[in-house]
């Protein structure tokens, strides 16, 4: 592995994702164990768009070796072709990405932005919750769970209460088009990528 490999697959904090991903295609998390992978997506994010020849100097790998990950990128819905506005020659191919990245600096700034929301709906969420669960009493006492000895205390079943509401709320924004379900995307999922900031 050379050094700039190293140094830039090292930039990955972490990678999530939400939805379905194909069972005939490798998926972004199988695809991304791979350090050179993992460099050559961090390149993108610095840089935008770049050609294989640009990532292979960037990364002093031969074209081909940067050829071969990229089209496993590619496979993995992690990269496409892209436009550029001015290319040297008609020929050049540009490759970037096809997910979302942040910083961890973009992190800490969006969690900032949206704290005072948050703690709108956080205690609205709790008064809604109990609630719920009040509700659930005697429901509850006739399920499997009950029958193997859970209670609504238990945290395995207040998980599956809020997962519950969390869901009821999620069909609604999207109902009201202000949220899109990962599954009724072209792709089945939504993948994202932190890395490090500078």
């Amino acid at each position: 592995m050379s050094e700039e490999v190293e140094k830039y697959s090292k930039k990955i904090k972490s990678t999530w994702g939400s939805g379905s991903f194909p069972a005939d295609k490798p998926n972004p998390f199988t695809a991304l164990k791979d350090s050179t992978r993992r460099s050559i997506v961090v390149l993108f994010a610095l840089n935008g768009p770049m050609t294989v020849k640009q990532l292979s100097e960037k990364l002093n790998l031969a074209p081909s070796t940067v050829l071969d990950h990229i089209r496993k990128l590619l496979e993995a819905g992690l990269v496409k072709e892209v436009e550029v506005p001015k290319k040297q020659h008609k020929r050049e191919k540009y490759y970037g990405l096809d997910f979302v990245v942040y910083t961890e600096r973009e992190e800490k700034e969006l969690e900032k932005i949206v704290r005072k929301y948050a703690d709108i709906l956080k205690e609205t969420a709790r008064v809604v919750f109990e609630k719920a669960l009040d509700e659930l009493e005697s429901w509850f006492k006739n399920t499997l769970a009950a029958k193997h000895g859970f209670t609504l205390e238990s945290g395995e079943i207040k998980n599956l209460v809020w997962v519950s509401l969390y869901h009821a709320v999620a069909s609604y924004l999207a109902e009201k088009e202000v949220l899109v379900d990962p599954l009724k995307t072209p792709k089945k999922h939504y993948f994202y990528i932190k890395i490090k900031s500078d």
